[in-house]
């Protein structure tokens, strides 16, 4: 699970359904979702039953939150993997950890920046990305996103944690 230094959202969930249930608009754009908000306490056994793959569950990333994360949907988490940490420690953000997502292949990288406002980390996440994309095709996306609907700021719950 997600180390401490990552604190989940834990009074709420994001559960998610095979067929989109909600169409959401958010500044001019329409999104469709398959998650519905559950307002009851994310607990230990709701978790593990996501780590047996008998439901899928996400947290709300907060915008105050002291680190991003990006959400790697590529085929080679191994090469984005090595690169974005190579990056990371140019810029002296030691602090990260690397989890599996859905499947091998998907990967996400919490980085911690400390409590620094929601704009500064939003352009340090942004700086980093975009060192990234000088080497990589762009196949991830950044969280928190003030940009997207608060129904879209979620994040699936990690299956375990990445050896790169």
């Amino acid at each position: 699970m997600v180390s401490t230094l990552f604190d989940l959202v834990r009074d709420h969930y994001w559960l998610k359904h095979p067929k989109i249930i909600e169409e959401i608009t958010h500044n001019g754009h329409t999104y469709l979702s398959k998650y519905e908000l559950v307002e009851t306490y994310l607990d230990d056994t709701l978790i593990q039953k996501h780590l047996d793959h008998k439901i899928i569950i996400a947290t709300s990333v907060p915008q105050d939150a002291p680190y991003f994360i990006f959400d790697y949907n590529g085929n080679d988490a191994t090469l984005f993997y090595r690169k974005l940490i190579k990056i990371l420690r140019q810029m002296e953000l030691t602090q990260f950890e690397a989890y599996h997502s859905k499947n091998v292949s998907h990967l996400h990288l919490y980085v911690y920046c400390g409590h620094i406002s929601a704009p500064q980390r939003e352009e340090l996440a942004k700086i980093v990305s975009t060192k990234l994309e000088e080497k990589l095709e762009k196949q991830w996306r950044i969280f928190p996103n003030r940009g997207l609907p608060d129904a879209y700021n979620i994040i699936n719950l990690p299956y375990q944690l990445y050896k790169g």
